[in-house]
């Protein structure tokens, strides 16, 4: 969901741009351009960041490994150098790379421009994926009218639940928790494991206890079988805090 990633450099970067003069022989750039590809093939991100530079410093032009190098800032969290690939990629005509920046600038918490580069990729590809992160950006800009637009929208392509949770803290945000509930119902429906704390938590607020313990066990009892277990430490820690509130308010 979050981003897009160049898995045939080859064959992304046909036709991408006017590369400049080039001391390098074709039979070179091929060499060069096999050995990013078994870089990426190994995850050995390291050679393949550096092996992505001396292209480019032959090909400055190259609006497909452009964006890969920003995706494997991405990757190490350095967002501001990302950052700057990206715009050069986009400079040089890559439109993931809108997409790619727009993502980046939602790590960077950087909303009012994430909302800005989605929107501009939208004018050339109409992504489902992107729906989530602009209603994303938008919720936490606290413009609760365009986050639930985009939060709607992707609803409809959402299998893990991700936007109807969203939805329902918006509700709740907004005071009205009969909505909220409705939501993160639908949200447990697909899977998502914040909404059983969101949810036990609104039915504690309306001093319903036993539900609100129902789905808090509930939330605990799936994360244990859960694979991403150490992934979801948060979670863990308010379920049993939401726990502990109900022992000792009973």
């Amino acid at each position: 969901m979050k981003k897009y990633f160049i898995l045939l450099l080859i064959a992304i970067n046909l036709g991408l741009g006017v590369q400049g003069f080039s001391a390098m022989t074709k039979s070179e750039k091929e060499k060069l351009e096999n050995q990013i590809n078994k870089a990426y093939e190994k995850k050995d991100t390291k050679t393949e960041k550096s092996l992505i530079v001396k292209y480019l410093n032959e090909f400055p032009n190259d609006a497909g490994y452009l964006n890969m190098l920003g995706t494997l800032y991405d990757d190490e969290e350095n967002y501001k150098e990302a950052e700057k690939w990206y715009l050069k990629a986009i400079d040089k005509g890559s439109l993931i790379a809108i997409s790619n920046l727009a993502y980046n600038y939602i790590e960077l918490e950087d909303y009012a421009k994430a909302i800005k580069y989605y929107k501009e990729y939208a004018k050339v590809a109409d992504n489902p994926d992107n729906y989530y992160w602009m209603g994303f950006a938008y919720s936490y800009l606290e413009d609760y009218k365009n986050a639930k637009e985009w939060y709607l929208k992707a609803v409809k392509t959402d299998e893990g639940g991700f936007s109807e949770n969203q939805l329902g803290v918006i509700f709740d945000n907004e005071g009205n928790q009969k909505e909220a509930m409705k939501w993160y119902l639908a949200s447990i429906k697909k899977g998502d494991l914040w909404a059983y704390n969101n949810l036990a938590v609104d039915y504690i607020a309306l001093g319903d206890y036993e539900n609100a313990k129902k789905w808090l066990e509930k939330g605990l009892e799936l994360i244990k079988k859960s694979s991403d277990y150490s992934d979801n430490l948060e979670l863990q820690k308010s379920l049993k805090e939401n726990l502990d509130y109900i022992k000792k308010a009973k």
